[in-house]
């Protein structure tokens, strides 16, 4: 196997595809490279569930002929990459985490995976999630518990830990993550990377096991916001084989990315998400609104009233459609879930049609005020986890995560997670951005002026 330089393990997608194209580097040598570093790290961090070495050996060499040949079909094409566990995929082993889904091997593809295999990426294997996607520490009672390559210690946040953790340690350029409560953008701000959840339906979800139906999302972990705008391009789109996704075209989001901000119009919520950060978290992210004002930016206040209902109202919600979801596997063997997730379940078991229906009423006025605050402003900033990574055995704070990030969830709006700094353990911290439906070119863009100026993008772990 050919041994390729640290710096081509953290190189950008963009990078290693103008190389490929050069034919500087081959995806052969890229993939061999990778799969030595998944080797020696991923005992470290237990990213990987299943590591697929010889096929992703078969797809890099025959990209590599493509390519070699001229007939290189994208940015993406020869980039390897991973799949969260809940991803299906074809002839290869989707556990979900679970006991119950432990040598479940599907025969179809996840439209996402589909996709981005028809844009040539190579795969390297299936990435740890927390069991059935349902909470934020990718601690799994089955497949053991994944680590922050930051400190392994701590958790890589969750539910898509997995893809955060192998993405942040130079074990792959990507990672597909969902998220119904924060779980692409939790383990993108714990692991100090770049992760987006699109606008409902902006991304289909056939073949991705669902956690809640109306709350999940599916979108890409990158460690640039330009990486983040070429996996997204290939991910989205309409899908006849999931009825909730959009026929809106999907824009080259790699070509709307800015350079400065002037003529932006910032919203800063006055209420709920500056109300509980750990003092480092509030210094980070006002250090990063002002740059965005250095940019050109104009800086105004918004007001959301409702946000302080925001977790009782996805409570009524999420809880509710995992029991359903799950209420066949509950029934006959309860056993077998973990007991974080058996309690998930139980606890949505006595929801009642009225709740349900109210959570779903109050969500229509949520998404009006952040319609009225998105009026005022063109995305909205915000901290994306109050906190840093806590330890990986602090399951107490779980929740807490998510406080952040649950808001878009509900009202269905793009965010992107990109990093904004470091605390004095040297973990990192991460700012979000929320945007108006459907404008993830214009939130993208926002954060990649952001994420050039500051430049904490080019941090790496000690690994």
């Amino acid at each position: 196997m050919t041994t390729i330089h640290q710096d081509i393990a953290y190189s950008t997608i963009d990078e290693i595809s103008a190389k490929l194209a050069s034919k500087a580097l081959s995806p052969v040598e890229v993939t061999e490279s990778l799969l030595q570093r998944i080797e020696a790290i991923n005992p470290k961090l237990n990213a990987f569930i299943t590591v697929t070495a010889e096929l992703a050996l078969e797809e890099a060499s025959r990209a590599e002929k493509d390519i070699m040949s001229g007939n290189m079909k994208g940015p993406l094409h020869g980039i390897p990459i991973v799949h969260k566990d809940i991803y299906y995929t074809k002839g290869i082993r989707t556990t979900i985490s679970s006991k119950i889904f432990e040598n479940h091997i599907p025969n179809t593809n996840a439209t996402a995976v589909t996709k981005l295999s028809e844009a040539g990426t190579i795969l390297l294997g299936k990435v740890q999630t927390h069991e059935f996607a349902a909470g934020a520490m990718t601690n799994s009672p089955h497949f053991g518990p994944c680590r922050n390559p930051w400190d392994i210690s701590r958790t890589p946040g969750g539910s898509s830990g997995g893809s955060g953790s192998a993405v942040a340690a130079g074990l792959a350029f990507m990672g597909t993550g969902t998220d119904t409560g924060g779980s692409i953008r939790i383990p993108a701000a714990a692991c100090g990377i770049v992760g987006i959840k699109p606008t409902y339906g902006r991304v289909s979800r056939n073949g991705i096991f669902p956690l809640s139906w109306s709350l999940d999302h599916g979108g890409p972990l990158t460690r640039t916001v330009k990486d983040a705008a070429l996996c997204l391009e290939a991910m989205a789109g309409y899908d006849s084989l999931d009825p909730t996704t959009s026929t809106l075209p999907v824009p080259a989001y790699s070509t709307m990315l800015r350079e400065d901000l002037k003529g932006v119009r910032i919203g800063i919520p006055t209420t709920y998400y500056f109300d509980n950060n750990s003092p480092e978290v509030f210094a980070a992210v006002h250090k990063a609104i002002a740059v965005m004002k250095q940019l050109g930016a104009e800086i105004i206040d918004v007001d959301i009233p409702l946000l302080d209902t925001v977790m009782a109202i996805s409570r009524g919600i999420c809880s509710g459609e995992v029991s359903a979801i799950h209420d066949k596997w509950y029934r006959e063997c309860p056993e077998m879930y973990g007991p974080d997730v058996l309690a998930m379940i139980e606890s949505g078991r006595l929801v009642t049609a009225v709740q349900y229906l109210q959570s779903q009423r109050a969500r229509q006025l949520l998404q009006e005020q952040f319609a009225e605050a998105l009026h005022e402003a063109d995305v909205l900033v915000t901290p994306t986890l109050p906190i840093t990574a806590p330890a990986i055995d602090n399951t107490a704070v779980g929740m807490r995560l998510a406080e952040l990030t649950m808001p878009t969830n509900v009202t269905g709006l793009p965010s992107l997670a990109l990093p904004c700094g470091f605390d004095q353990s040297g973990l990192p911290i991460s700012l979000q951005l929320i945007g108006k439906p459907f404008a993830e070119g214009e939130v993208l863009g926002i954060g990649h002026a952001y994420e050039q100026s500051a430049g904490w993008h080019l941090s790496r772990p000690s690994l």
